[in-house]
């Protein structure tokens, strides 16, 4: 049996101009009975503002970012990140149209790796390959070198 946590799930959905009030009332009918739902439209912003919350399940939790999910495939005019909270554990959650998803999760892996650079003391083995593929046969392509990185001052 799975143990019941906190859960919210908070953002903001950038969402088509056509979306009309029955549609985020079918989501808030939908997931009405796992937790409590805040969705308001912000007809000028063309947005969605999101919150989603309760006492559930993982299952449950899984259910409601499904349902999300989906939501934002069909409406969203662009991807976006909202918050996932359950038990004290935070994540990401990304949503929207399959390609700007894939970006987005592009990023946040590029943005990570950026982040471990800021760390002291960084060791990097690098492949270099030239060009020509004769050169290539002639030498050695690995080479290695460290990088010390120092804080900026406060």
């Amino acid at each position: 049996m799975e143990k019941n946590g906190e859960y919210v799930l908070s953002g903001a959905l950038p969402v088509q101009d056509d979306l009309d009030a029955e549609q985020i009332d079918r989501v808030s009918r939908h997931l009405g009975g796992i937790a409590t739902i805040y969705l308001a439209h912000d007809e000028v912003a063309h947005s969605v503002s999101i919150r989603i919350a309760g006492t559930m399940s993982p299952d449950d939790t899984r259910i409601v970012e499904k349902r999300i999910e989906k939501f934002a495939e069909e409406y969203c005019s662009a991807g976006a990140i909202l918050l996932s909270e359950w038990n004290g554990l935070s994540r990401w959650l990304v949503v929207g149209m399959n390609w700007q998803v894939q970006c987005l999760l592009k990023f946040a892996a590029v943005e990570e790796q950026f982040a471990r650079l800021a760390q002291k003391d960084i060791d990097f083995l690098v492949r270099l390959e030239p060009n020509n593929g004769a050169q290539a046969r002639r030498g050695n392509l690995v080479t290695a070198f460290s990088v010390a990185i120092e804080e900026p001052s406060r």
